[in-house]
């Protein structure tokens, strides 16, 4: 079942009389349960391709489609809900609210929908994570790979459609890289989160089961990946 449908996105930036083509008419389709892994070179358009993904930033032309909804027909704050309903981001950097602890952090977005989250989903959902002693720990007190799991559980306490991975890895040694990987895989795999995760990283597109190359802001690759295994 097609969630994610990308049809002739293009990006320009314009400096005084420069112009610089950051996507330009990028194609492609993503089915429910789906890990993809965008790849290519710094600058390449691929964290550009992200943010467009999550209506973090507007194209020049072009369209993306999540549940059959073209995100660009929406205004800034139905933009606002419909993310927080169908989309899931983390970041290379962490962004959690020091001033909470962990199992405040991860509930965050879904108190801002006015949900009830009950104890035995949050319990749940840090199990998972591997967060259970972590609870009522603050962000300072975790290591960075531990921040990463945070934040996955806080993209992940609405049940998005689309999970979206911004070089979740960048900031981690090996063991804790593939920690978040398993982790990714696992979510995928049992629960059939669709995953689009970008990375610089080549070595990472293992544990996905598509790959997309984007070099000077086109797709130059795409292809089926055999997955390790978890």
């Amino acid at each position: 079942m097609e969630i994610l449908n990308v049809k002739n996105l293009s990006k320009k930036y314009i400096n005084g009389k420069n112009e610089f083509w950051a996507l330009k008419n990028i194609n492609f389709k993503v089915n429910k349960g789906e890990f993809v892994m965008v790849t290519g070179k710094s600058g390449s358009g691929k964290s550009t391709l992200l943010h467009l993904l999550a209506g973090l930033d507007n194209p020049t032309s072009g369209l993306v489609c999540i549940n059959n909804q073209n995100i660009y027909d929406l205004s800034d704050k139905e933009m606002t809900i419909f993310r927080r309903k169908y989309i899931g981001v983390i970041y290379q950097f962490y962004n959690l609210i020091p001033v909470l602890n962990v199992r405040e952090n991860i509930i965050l977005p879904a108190l801002f929908d006015g949900k009830m989250i009950s104890d035995s989903q949050v319990l749940e959902l840090l199990s998972s994570l591997g967060l259970l002693d972590k609870a009522d720990m603050f962000p300072n007190d975790l290591s960075g790979g531990q921040q990463q799991r945070v934040a996955i559980g806080r993209a992940l306490i609405n049940k998005p459609k689309i999970l979206l991975a911004d070089e979740p890895t960048g900031n981690l040694d090996s063991k804790n890289s593939r920690a978040v990987m398993k982790l990714l895989q696992f979510y995928n795999k049992k629960f059939k989160q669709t995953i689009i995760m970008v990375t610089h990283d080549y070595s990472l597109v293992k544990w996905a089961d598509r790959v997309i190359v984007i070099g000077d802001g086109k797709i130059i690759k795409d292809e089926k990946n055999v997955r390790v295994k978890s």
